[in-house]
């Protein structure tokens, strides 16, 4: 497309053998290239599975309850704009993301339901963040004196009140006040013009596993809200349980849940629960072969020579690797399939490219489609198949995806 111009500099001129606009590929200029063009590999989201979930869920509480849906770290790898978009009021009554910046990538779908920051602020955050926050009834997390002292210090006083929510460590160990810093944070929030109490919350370790630990927390969690009645006031929103708590606890579930992993179609619970809600996985990874060819007896494919073929086999490269989410711990172990068919990873996993046993396949081709990750539970690629196969859980799988990997939603 590029010619040069007798002084050698470059001239850009029309193919004319190519009937196709720039527009065709691009919404704004060279560098914004249209959501569904030239993208290789392709995480599909089904939205449908994704309410279905929601709804599934949101019946194992009390209509007074609200259902606050966690979207952070782009929603679990599923993509956060589109979930948000894809959970109209009916279906969830807010949203839970990690930091202020995350909070903002959604601000626009969120159809004026509140968003919680669940990543405490702190001292020393840019005070743009938190004035950003205040604009727009962003709901934050405190945990600190410090904290608390430098937001009131950061605090514009044109714009609108600042709600937070108070964290409690019951027992996690990680973010969250102890119970003897309470009384003070209590009292310095209350002397603030610019803060308004919004919530109070914990978050319990062993909820998937150890309900008797959990069941500690909550009576810690208890006492506090006994011993401090001013937080028994309506206004303010008290919660603690995650999917796992929701499903085992309802007598925690308290003003709201919050719910992640299960909108996904997951429960970290004995797998006869999760069967019994019949939840369905939202999401597949496909990725195109973009080369087919033979390997002989005796020659080795990928780095290291990690894999020698024992016999003449037909193989097939995939635009798919570690970078955009396939674990390399996956190398020589892993499959993906083909329709109804299997095929094996073999050689290690590269940055880029994955190898693939095509023999079993009939007639490969190169465009073929695969399947990386499955929405079907009982798939060897399933992500709790890979999650068990790289010693992981499921979660680092999906967050795992790469941005290179386009989200796009399907019914």
């Amino acid at each position: 497309m590029e010619k040069l111009t007798r002084q050698g500099s470059l001239a850009y001129r029309p193919v004319r053998h190519k009937k196709i606009s720039l527009a065709q590929l691009y919404e704004v200029g060279p560098l914004h290239l249209r959501d569904q063009s030239l993208k290789t590999v392709k995480a599909l989201v089904n939205q449908n599975h994704l309410r279905h979930n929601a709804v599934i869920i949101k019946k194992q509480c009390s209509p007074a309850t609200l259902f606050c849906a966690v979207v952070k770290a782009n929603a679990y790898g599923h993509g956060a704009k589109s979930i948000v978009a894809s959970l109209p009021p009916e279906y969830a009554d807010a949203f839970a993301v990690s930091s202020i910046e995350e909070a903002e990538e959604i601000y626009p779908f969120v159809r004026k339901r509140k968003i919680l920051v669940t990543a405490p602020v702190f001292s020393g955050i840019n005070p743009q963040l938190i004035q950003l926050a205040q604009a727009r009834g962003f709901n934050c997390t405190i945990c600190t004196m410090d904290s608390l002292k430098y937001v009131r210090e950061h605090l514009h006083h044109q714009l609108p009140n600042l709600p937070v929510h108070l964290k409690l460590d019951t027992g996690m160990g990680r973010i969250g006040c102890r119970l003897s810093d309470i009384q003070e944070l209590l009292a310095t929030i209350r002397e603030t013009r610019s803060i308004i109490l919004a919530g109070v919350y914990t978050h319990l370790a062993t909820a998937d596993n150890d309900l008797q630990y959990a069941s500690e927390q909550l009576e810690q969690f208890n006492t506090f809200l006994n011993s401090h009645p001013l937080l028994n006031q309506k206004h303010i929103i008290k919660h603690t349980c995650n999917t796992s708590a929701l499903l085992q606890l309802p007598h925690a579930h308290y003003d709201m849940v919050r719910c992640g992993i299960g909108l996904y179609g997951y429960a970290n619970v004995v797998e006869q629960t999760s069967l019994t809600l019949a939840l369905k996985p939202i999401l597949r990874v496909e990725t195109p072969v973009v080369q087919v060819k033979q390997l002989q007896a005796g020659e080795s494919c990928g780095y290291n020579q990690s894999y020698i073929a024992a016999h003449d086999m037909v193989i097939g490269i995939v635009s798919v690797g570690y970078a955009d989410g396939l674990m390399r711990c996956l190398s020589n172990c892993g499959s993906m399939r083909f329709n109804d068919q299997w095929v094996p990873i073999i050689g290690q996993v590269s940055m880029d490219l994955t190898i693939v046993d095509l023999s079993s396949i009939r007639e490969p081709y190169e465009g073929m489609t695969l399947t990386v990750i499955d929405n079907e539970p009982g798939s060897p690629c399933s992500v709790q198949a890979l999650s068990r196969q790289a010693n992981t859980i499921p979660y680092e799988i999906f967050t795992g995806i790469g941005n290179r990997i386009k989200r796009e939603l399907v019914e």
